[in-house]
């Protein structure tokens, strides 16, 4: 039975957690603030010294690592768009995605958010396409919000989605 925290998770509230996380506000003179700040201390300045190299390197590991959060965004070809796949499937070890959208060849892994929710965003160009998830190995399930669905020839279903906006397909 989901718990009152598994239901008010949505979608919009995880997309905005991982943007404030992807690159933290940092405003330009913050380093100079510190250490004007770090200054004002009543200790001999003789000990000040370590200190303000140790916050200065602080400062420089925190910038660099925004700045690695914001490089290492996933790279979208010309002409296509980031679309997301999400599956709640509390209990699952682990979720993959199998589409014509790289033939049903090699499964896409999907990244376990926390309370049974997984994700992943794949630079897709305009088209129709048919996918499932593999929760687990072995259990091939539609997607429960798929804009629609399509026999698979298998006795089952496949989800279909379609991209064709200049906005990021949710």
């Amino acid at each position: 039975m989901a718990s009152e925290t598994d239901k008010r998770l949505t979608d919009a509230a995880l997309d905005a957690g991982l943007r404030a996380l992807a690159a933290p506000p940092m405003a330009a003179d913050f380093a100079d603030r510190v250490m004007d700040r770090i200054g004002q201390s009543p200790r001999c300045a003789w000990r000040r010294w370590p200190r303000r190299w140790a916050v200065a390197a602080m400062v420089m590991v925190g910038a660099g690592a925004a700045l690695v959060a914001v490089m290492v965004r996933p790279a979208v070809p010309a002409g296509a768009r980031l679309v997301r796949f999400v599956l709640r499937r509390p209990g699952a070890t682990q979720v993959a995605l199998a589409g014509s959208f790289n033939d049903w060849g090699r499964r896409v892994a999907l990244r376990a958010r926390g309370h049974g929710l997984w994700s992943v965003r794949l630079p897709l160009k305009a088209g129709r396409y048919t996918y499932v998830f593999v929760v687990n190995g072995h259990e091939v399930i539609p997607d429960p919000h798929a804009e629609a669905y399509r026999p698979d020839g298998f006795g089952g279903e496949n989800s279909v989605i379609v991209v064709n906006g200049p906005r990021e397909v949710a």
